[in-house]
């Protein structure tokens, strides 16, 4: 197996350089063995980002590499970074929230065969939330809204994935949307096809203020779920495999 990482990176410069390093220097020794590259997509950053990503390369040529797309969008990070993988399969993770255990998780779910789609759900049973009240509350009424007008069946859409390279590469050829919302219809663009979303746990910790606030967010959601709709009723629903 090869496996590929991508994190976007928008305005990380101060953060981007000690995360990474550490997430890298304590890998467990299941992802430490099949990891072949790390790929950074710097977005539209305002700050020193991309300087301090080719830090990064250099300090780890083996296995960073470092990517730029002009405009500031976490979907056209995201989208760029899974057409360039080459790994097998690939999780996507955050600057501020590079979890190792979750991608030892997936790597020993795909080994096993179990699935081609990972959602690391922030509302499962078992998952831990430190997020402030109002950030929780957001993830909650978006996610229901998505199971009321959608039918997704599904916990949670945003946040860490992982999913099978082959895979993620078809659903980019079908993808209309782009920036926050891309990674949730990748989502349902998946379950609409068919396929199984398996959810874990995790325990997440703010470590900095979230970069767009609540109230920024909130007036989008209807839009969202517009473009989403319209996205996954081009193709009819097909059995879960």
């Amino acid at each position: 197996m090869k496996y590929s990482i991508i994190v976007p990176a928008h305005n990380e410069g101060e953060h981007v350089e000690p995360f990474l390093s550490d997430f890298l220097e304590h890998l467990p020794e299941e992802v430490d063995r099949v990891l072949t590259e790390v790929l950074l997509i710097e977005n539209g950053s305002r700050d020193d980002t991309m300087a301090a990503c080719e830090r990064l390369v250099v300090r780890y040529p083996d296995r960073v590499k470092a990517m730029t797309v002009e405009r500031p969008s976490y979907g056209e990070a995201i989208k760029h970074g899974m057409l360039s993988a080459t790994g097998d399969y690939l999780s996507i993770l955050e600057v501020d929230y590079l979890e190792a255990d979750f991608v030892k998780r997936s790597v020993e779910m795909f080994q096993a065969g179990q699935t081609r789609f990972i959602v690391a759900s922030k509302r499962h049973p078992e998952s831990v939330d430190g997020r402030p009240w109002k950030r929780r509350m957001l993830t909650l009424g978006f996610n229901k809204i998505l199971n009321y007008l959608v039918g997704y069946p599904g916990s949670d859409t945003h946040g860490l994935k992982s999913i099978e390279t082959a895979l993620a590469k078809e659903l980019c050829a079908l993808t209309e949307t782009t920036d926050e919302v891309f990674q949730t219809e990748l989502v349902l663009l998946a379950w609409r096809l068919g396929h199984t979303i398996e959810e874990l746990p995790i325990r997440l910790k703010e470590m900095r203020p979230a970069p767009v606030s609540v109230a920024r967010r909130m007036p989008k959601v209807i839009d969202m779920v517009r473009q989403l709709k319209k996205s996954i009723n081009r193709f009819p629903r097909k059995p879960t495999v």
